[in-house]
């Protein structure tokens, strides 16, 4: 069976194509009900959608390490008050976004 693409899980459902990116994607601060997000990915599924496209499982994982860094960061300093904590946590994005830029210019459009 050839890959399936979100248009063709859109047309078997009926939706609008981007409605369907945005549920498999599962943008933060999108709020479906449960029976249509069975629906969608039940959908996907069945047609052979490659979830891999949207790269859902890799960015979960991610955010997964993400978290458990902070956690192990903050148990491991007992001492440290909000005002810590954020600051570690603005450290570290500043230093993802640096190399983001150093590894992604093209794809940023720093190149031009």
């Amino acid at each position: 069976m050839a890959a399936r693409t979100l248009k063709d899980v859109a047309d078997a459902l009926k939706m609008d194509v981007e409605l369907v990116r945005r549920i498999l994607s599962e943008e933060p601060g999108e709020r479906f009900s449960r029976e249509t997000l069975d629906r969608v990915f039940g959908t996907a599924r069945k047609l052979g959608y490659d979830f891999k496209k949207l790269k859902i499982g890799k960015r979960m994982a991610i955010r997964r390490e993400v978290f458990d860094e902070v956690l192990a960061q903050v148990e491991s300093h007992p001492s440290w008050g909000r005002s810590d904590i954020v600051k570690y946590i603005r450290q570290s994005s500043d230093m993802i976004e640096r190399v983001h830029k150093r590894s992604f210019r093209e794809e940023l459009g720093l190149d031009r």
